[in-house]
């Protein structure tokens, strides 16, 4: 790819304002695309719109509550009327919980993270789409989680069922989009090095993912937001419907 083989392109990335959705925005705009970073952190969005534009790339903010589907409808529409297209969405947004096991999931926690990370995929699957076939092309990709796809680390039971959900949704909108020359596919990281991800983890359980990983470290933010960048390419055009699992070998079976 080359270094500027998004010029011309319109990306939305969602839970731009840090980590892999930080990376993700910085290297579509240093590619030539022009980024609308949604995000209900608003200085986090507009530090890092700034920071793009500063650098010689085309950013905008977007502070949207990815839940509510009026907002999320009318952010799509603005953000594609920038430059009259939508080529590109990447949904990076979501809540990631403490971990809680199963029999001590508070109840009252369940709706939340499924509303914000998979609800709000939905939401945006269904604003973004009409607009990309208008222009018979579109890239979707969201992030699901390790958590989705093997059960031998201990994961939260609401986080693990959401990012399960986001695997099975975007199998259904790759089958339902496909002949629109619309790709959607997931990518699903491991234990990165995120303010969110450590926020979340004690010394403790971050020691023990780095002793357990084949690679011994966790993984970084631009690791992933590569991954996703590859998805969003042109160069991608004939996957569609996939899971690329980024997650230094640990679900490789034994």
């Amino acid at each position: 790819m080359s270094n500027k083989d998004f010029e011309g392109q319109n990306a939305i990335v969602t839970g731009g304002a840090t980590g892999i959705g930080e990376s993700t925005a910085r290297i579509l705009a240093d590619r030539g695309a022009t980024v609308t970073i949604f995000d209900i952190n608003q200085e986090g969005a507009e530090r890092v719109s700034s920071s793009i534009n500063e650098n010689g790339g085309k950013a905008f903010p977007s502070i949207t509550d990815l839940t509510n589907w009026e907002a999320t409808e009318k952010a799509v529409k603005e953000a594609k009327s920038r430059e009259n297209r939508l080529d590109v969405v990447v949904h990076s947004a979501g809540g990631f919980p403490k971990y809680v096991s199963l029999l001590d999931c508070p109840v009252e926690t369940w709706e939340g993270i499924l509303n914000s990370n998979l609800k709000s995929m939905f939401y945006l699957l269904k604003a973004a789409a009409p607009l990309m076939i208008e222009n018979k092309y579109g890239r979707f990709v969201s992030l699901s989680s390790m958590a989705a796809r093997s059960g031998t680390n201990p994961n939260p039971p609401h986080y693990t069922a959401a990012k399960g959900g986001v695997l099975a949704l975007t199998r259904q909108a790759a089958l339902e989009l496909g002949k629109y020359n619309i790709t959607v596919n997931a990518v699903a990281p491991a234990n990165v090095n995120s303010p969110r991800g450590l926020a979340n983890r004690t010394e403790e359980r971050i020691a023990h993912i780095e002793s357990t990983s084949p690679m011994r470290r966790l993984c970084e933010p631009d690791e992933i937001a590569s991954a996703v960048v590859f998805l969003c390419s042109k160069e991608a055009g004939y996957v569609t419907g996939a899971t690329l699992d980024v997650n230094g070998g640990a679900t490789m079976a034994p």
